[in-house]
């Protein structure tokens, strides 16, 4: 579900449509997508050295993201696809699971030898960066414009894909209801479509964000509607700003409401705690589509977060957050 790749893209170049920007404390642990999986494209080519790990046709190699962001009543969107997959230089492992969640902790592969133009993603195992590449022109539909319309020749800069500048949004671009298209004319790689169903804004009814070790967290939303293909994930994050240290990660039915037990988040606050930790929820839809060197993804999303509390830490940017005789230090929390 989701990706470091598109979450970094739709920070960098986003269509917004209204809303000024609402979030407060420092950037914030989750702007969607799953912290612990593969990445999907782009980055500096090069060629990696000592011993590297061939691509996987199986493992995605594009993204074209689409994401409402809810708390800012805007949506981003942002596409690219590369010549292979972007390398994680963390190895996650699985600590624990319950139903749909999972606890994971990282770990920082050791290469001897310095892959140069490339990441260490296990030991003694480099993967160099992938290079972004053009795969023509590129038609984006079903995505609402103020003004009227629904379909966007998206602007490639860079072999990266966006609306044009002056594109405004409509808000909400679509629903559950409507169907997202992307047509690629093709380039350096064939032609392509994709197509997924689109997603509702969320509408979180949860209040308390306070972690305990003595109690489960329960989170509850608008349940997508009967036969919508949408997914949720949930990633809670307490020690972004510290050095991630370890993550709960949800895949659930979007029926509404999912519960975290409270010997899973005893756990992960036993992992540490830094500042502004955070749960996102992001409602997904999905279609994949297989080129020779991997696979390619539309991923329409609807994003949510929200800061959460743990007992004992307060999370700061400056010293002034801070109770008197106390700094703020690196990780976000006054000491």
């Amino acid at each position: 579900m989701g990706s470091l790749f598109a979450g970094a893209l739709i920070l960098g170049m986003a269509a917004c449509s209204g809303g000024d920007d609402p979030t407060e404390g420092p950037a914030a642990a989750g702007s969607g997508g799953s912290s612990s999986g593969g990445s999907n494209a782009a980055g500096t080519s090069s060629s990696g050295t000592g011993n590297v790990i061939p691509t996987d046709p199986d493992q995605i190699v594009g993204t074209f993201a689409i994401q409402i962001k809810v708390d800012k009543s805007m949506t981003a969107v942002v596409g690219q696809v590369g010549d292979g997959p972007v390398p994680s230089n963390l190895v996650w492992t699985e600590k624990s699971k319950e139903g749909d969640c999972r606890l994971k902790t990282p770990k920082s592969p050791f290469c001897e030898e310095r892959c140069e133009g490339g990441v260490c993603v296990a030991d003694g195992k480099c993967q160099p960066y992938a290079k972004p590449h053009s795969v023509g022109a590129v038609t984006l539909t079903g995505v609402k414009v103020e003004g009227g319309g629904s379909e966007i020749a998206l602007k490639e800069i860079a072999a990266a894909y966006q609306p044009p500048a002056g594109t405004v949004l409509a808000y909400p671009p679509f629903g559950a209801e409507d169907t997202i298209e992307v047509h690629a004319v093709g380039a350096d790689y064939p032609a392509f479509d994709l197509s997924a169903a689109g997603v509702n804004p969320i509408d979180l009814a949860t209040t308390d964000f306070a972690l305990s070790p003595d109690k489960p967290l329960v989170l509850e939303w608008d349940a997508a509607p009967s036969g919508a293909a949408s997914q949720m994930h949930v990633k809670i994050d307490l020690s972004h700003h510290g050095g991630v240290k370890g993550l709960i990660e949800c895949d659930a039915p979007d029926t509404g409401s999912l519960t975290i037990s409270q010997e899973m988040i005893a756990e992960l606050i036993g992992l540490g705690v830094a500042g502004y930790p955070s749960v996102v929820l992001t409602r997904t839809s999905i279609d994949t589509v297989q080129l020779d060197h991997g696979r390619v993804q539309l991923e329409v999303s609807a994003l949510v977060e929200r800061y959460l509390t743990t007992p004992g830490v307060v999370s700061c940017t400056t010293k002034e957050d801070c109770p008197d005789g106390q700094l703020c230090e690196s990780d976000a929390t006054c000491q």
